[in-house]
């Protein structure tokens, strides 16, 4: 008897144990690998204690985004060296999960951008459970693909390749993956039809980093913003729904890239991102509505089931809720939420019904997850809440944790935490944090939105995708082009039997194979595929490579050289005293700080130089210079200065300001030289200015030396035009 019944409890604990084992799982993305912010385990902690209590480990590495868990690592993106300006850069560490001990560590330098050291590591990382790879998107533009030993498999620079570019506030999207593609999005102005600044969503490959697309879903955008897309299955269609700097949420197919909807209901920027159960959508913002109400914010839910004129059904709305950073989770038919000022309220998803509300600190940004019947969620003031939920009645608080600062001020929290494998991870500006026990790992439950995406027998090509759909290349170079064909709803058919031919660009292209023209000269144009009567383009531009000059003559009045990214629009070849010059006019304010590269990202060993004239307008004077190597030396018109930096935003990282009182209405020849030492990682940086009708200076006019600096970099020029700007003579040299 006594051994049948310890063989029952066997049996039970066995079970049981296999149970909590089956229902824990990694973590790979943001907010789960159903971006719904909710897991499946259970056994997770309902208290614990900086101090150790319910604390399997802390590491003294700090952040504001959210750790992601997969394969046995824990990984985060954040700020290299905080206590060192001079070492400030991004850095992807990845740590033991089980030990917190790090595995691996890579650290780079950041430029071009205006977004401050406080703000570096904004977007989270996302994992690849069939890999192990690991993908950022950094403030400086820059993709990277990581294996699982943290070896750079790929890179993509989009500021430099395609004209992404940042603003101040820092607001940079996670990237996702879906299939086999890594899906970021940014603010960006390239050439052709995309000099307009948009709002725009790029699909890569995820083994090659090869671009698969690249669309623009809205109209102008009014903020920076950092709404994460979610993949999910409507209808048969699999969509990427996602906000939009425009104040819209819309739906892209996402192995094409094809706009399905659009919903748009905020006066700025949609930051929080949607949540999507079935057909069901859900989102917020805090902002002015569209509609002329004077509630500020709103939440809203849509029925994507129901789509006329390009726009899903409303189902229901609730006026006045301002969650404009924080996005909800969803469980069980209830929608929770948290507001700009820490409100954490909970609907019915049906009806829209507040159900209650509980207030969590002073403000907030993290986003709240759920697991075990237990809701996690800190505000942005170092707060960190734990719920026992219970239904539709008010939450039971569990545990509440405080975290200061050495001087007593409130740790900020920005990121929201992570559930894998029965440990819930927390980042704070200082800290990560593994809170729970014993650690659990299994295998992670399949993904809702993990099924083929293939078409069905049968189906008729309503779509023609070329890949890659974005490509730099330079004279007299060849790529391999491949055509695919795809159903009116998004579904691959497979290789499309195409007809192939050329738009705007020299060369030559037959069966998807394309050289470029020999010509020395800047080239843009498309690759065209058509099957039957369905056409799909590439953008394909072709770049000089070094040496190369380009004096102007060539163009039109007005023109841009082709393949200039964020050229057209802000600057344009115009006639001065019989001689052509490339302007960057002063009659935008919106346009006045621009930056364009004409060459490849990873171009090295070169030396430019180039004729400039600034204008005077009232008390005003421009800024105006030239990009070698991710460093930029310019002319700084009202400071009378001449500067070297490489982070706009940081000059402590750093620069070189020298007084430097150059004159107006006059042309200066500028030259600048980068040579790395690979074996310091040292680079020294070095600028000459002279005027124009003088002879070259043997000794140079201003030098630095950066301690962890750039080692390549597409050459460009720079200007701020607070008054007209005229650039001539560039020429690209070997070192």
């Amino acid at each position: 008897m006594y051994a049948r019944m310890a063989l029952r409890i066997v049996f039970i604990v066995g079970l049981v144990l296999a149970q909590s084992a089956l229902s824990a799982a990694d973590w790979p993305a943001w907010r789960g690998i159903n971006a719904d912010g909710v897991s499946g385990e259970t056994g997770l902690p309902s208290k614990w204690s900086q101090e150790g209590e319910n604390l399997a480990w802390k590491a003294p590495i700090g952040g504001r985004s959210t750790p992601v868990v997969l394969d046995g690592r824990v990984c985060v993106i954040t700020l290299a060296e905080p206590d060192d300006p001079k070492k400030w850069g991004e850095r992807v560490v990845c740590l033991d999960e089980k030990t917190g001990k790090i595995r691996w560590d890579h650290r780079y330098s950041i430029f071009q951008t205006d977004i401050p050291h406080h703000r570096v590591g904004w977007a989270s990382l996302v994992g690849d459970l069939a890999t192990g790879y690991v993908y950022s998107h950094g403030i400086e533009g820059i993709v990277k693909c990581f294996d699982r030993d943290g070896k750079v498999v790929w890179e993509r620079s989009l500021d430099e390749e395609i004209g992404r570019f940042s603003g101040f506030g820092g607001r940079t999207v996670d990237p996702i993956l879906d299939g086999d593609l890594v899906i970021v999005s940014f603010l960006t102005a390239g050439w052709g039809a995309n000099f307009i600044p948009r709002h725009r969503f790029c699909a890569l490959d995820k083994k090659t980093g090869e671009i698969a697309w690249l669309v623009t879903p809205g109209g102008a955008p009014q903020d920076t913003t950092y709404s994460v897309p979610v993949v999910r299955v409507i209808d048969g269609e699999r969509l990427l729904v996602a906000g939009n700097g425009d104040g819209g949420v819309y739906a892209l197919q996402v192995a094409t890239g094809k706009s399905v909807w659009g919903f748009p209901f905020s006066k700025r920027g949609i930051n929080s991102s949607v949540v999507v159960s079935g057909s069901d959508v859900f989102a917020s913002h805090s902002e002015e509505n569209v509609d002329g109400s004077t509630a500020m914010g709103r939440l809203i839910h849509l029925d994507a089931s129901a789509i006329a004129e390009g726009k899903p059904k409303e189902a229901w709305k609730v006026d006045g809720f301002g969650a404009g950073y924080a996005s909800p989770a969803f469980l069980d038919g209830i929608l929770y939420a948290v507001d700009n000022s820490a409100n954490l309220t909970a609907f019915d998803a049906k009806s829209g019904e507040q159900l209650w509300v509980h207030n969590v600190g002073i403000a907030q940004k993290g986003s709240p997850v759920i697991g075990d019947g237990k809701l996690y969620v800190a505000d942005v003031d170092g707060t960190f809440h734990i719920f026992k939920l219970n239904g539709r009645a008010e939450p039971e608080v569990l545990d509440i944790e405080t975290f200061k600062n050495a001087d007593g001020s409130a740790t900020q929290i920005n990121g929201s935490p992570a559930i894998a494998n029965g440990r819930v991870y927390l980042m704070t500006a200082n800290d990560l944090y593994a809170i729970g026990g014993e650690h659990r790992p299994s295998a992670t439950p399949k993904a809702l939105n993990d099924v083929p995406n293939q078409a069905p027998a049968g189906s008729a090509v309503a779509q023609v995708q070329v890949v890659p759909a974005d490509a730099v290349l330079e004279p007299g170079a060849a790529e391999k082009f491949t055509a695919r064909g795809f159903d009116a709803k998004g579904r691959l058919i497979g290789a499309a039997d195409a007809a192939w031919s050329l738009e705007g660009i020299k060369g030559e292209v037959s069966g998807g194979e394309l050289k470029v023209s020999g010509d020395k000269v800047p080239q843009a144009g498309h690759v065209v595929a058509t099957a039957g009567d369905i056409k799909g383009m590439a953008r394909v531009s072709s770049l000089p490579p070094v040496p190369f000059t380009e004096d102007f003559e060539s163009y039109e009045e007005k023109a841009v050289p082709p393949g200039w990214n964020a050229a057209r629009g802000r600057f344009e070849v115009t006639t001065v005293e019989g001689n052509k010059v490339f302007l960057k006019s002063s009659a935008n304010q919106r346009s006045w700080r621009t930056t364009v590269f004409f060459g490849k990202s990873d171009a090295s060993g070169y030396v430019i130089e180039a004729d400039v004239f600034g204008d005077q307008k009232g008390r005003r004077k421009p800024d105006m210079g030239l990009l070698s190597h991710r460093y930029t030396m310019a002319l700084m018109g009202n400071r009378g200065e001449l500067m070297l930096r490489s982070w706009f935003s940081e000059l402590d990282r750093f620069s070189r300001v020298i007084p430097f009182e150059w004159e107006t209405k006059a042309w200066y020849t500028i030259k600048l030289q980068v040579e790395p030492d690979k074996q310091t990682g040292k680079t020294s940086v070095r600028g000459k200015v002279w005027k124009r009708d003088e002879s070259e200076p043997a000794a140079w006019t201003i030098e630095a030396v950066d301690e962890i600096g750039h080692a390549k970099g597409s050459p460009g020029i720079y200007g701020y035009s607070a008054a007209d700007i005229l650039y001539d003579n560039i020429k690209v040299t070997s070192r």
